[in-house]
């Protein structure tokens, strides 16, 4: 039986708890997952220094400085076709929440591009290596330390959606949400955290922006009859 996960718990309690089961040997982990509990600095694929420079002020736009506020960010979260997930500020795709009018637009191009620094994006916070077979460990195979370190993922995403919400005006995040059945982890997905009709006003605001953004460059180009 699988304990439900517990939001008080830290993630690095549930490393700690994770190694200590994979130690025992008693509830053992894929091998190509092992390396993140034989790293003693792994911090759940949180990219600091990526985070250090979203919440610097030097990155933020005039307006937002002008203004005294801070700059709106939504924090996304998807898989990938290689099965790990990436968690981010600056999401492409369907649920496209960027508020690049309040960044430096030097940097909101750079947080969008997929290879704005070797291999990664400036929009990218954590990068979860291996995520859909640490959850298929866990609901196929039943493996208490994969259990253990899905855990410490979710806490990580958890704690980083709090410290963001204290350095930039956090409009909404996703979060790892879990399904049980029977005392086991059926299921794993990303939720929001916000309701879904507050979501989709944020969707829709984005589309508007977009539009009007659109509307004033082309009018710029265009010459007026």
């Amino acid at each position: 039986m699988t304990e439900p996960f517990d939001a008080s718990i830290s993630s690095s309690d549930y490393l700690a708890l994770a190694r200590k089961r994979h130690r025992t040997g008693t509830s053992r982990l894929s091998e190509e997952l092992a390396w993140m509990l034989g790293d003693a600095a792994y911090d759940c694929g949180l990219n600091k220094e990526h985070v250090d420079i979203l919440i610097d002020p030097i990155n933020w736009s005039a307006a937002v400085r002008d203004e005294n506020r801070k700059p709106r960010v939504f924090l996304h979260a998807r898989i990938n076709q290689k099965g790990n997930a990436e968690i981010n500020w600056a999401a492409r795709g369907d649920l496209e929440i960027l508020y690049d009018e309040d960044f430096l637009a030097r940097y909101a191009v750079a947080a969008r591009s997929s290879h704005s620094v070797p291999w990664r994006s400036l929009g990218e916070l954590m990068w979860w290596r291996g995520y859909e077979l640490l959850v298929n460990d866990v609901i196929t195979h039943k493996s208490l330390t994969a259990a253990a370190l899905l855990y410490a993922h979710a806490a990580r995403l958890k704690e980083l959606a709090s410290f963001l919400a204290r350095h930039v005006n956090l409009v909404g995040a996703i979060a790892l949400n879990f399904t049980y059945r029977d005392g086991e982890v059926t299921a794993a997905d990303f939720v929001p955290t916000i309701p879904p009709d507050r979501l989709q006003e944020l969707i829709q605001e984005r589309e508007r922006r977009t539009a009007s953004r659109l509307r004033e460059a082309v009018e710029r180009i265009v010459p007026k009859e």
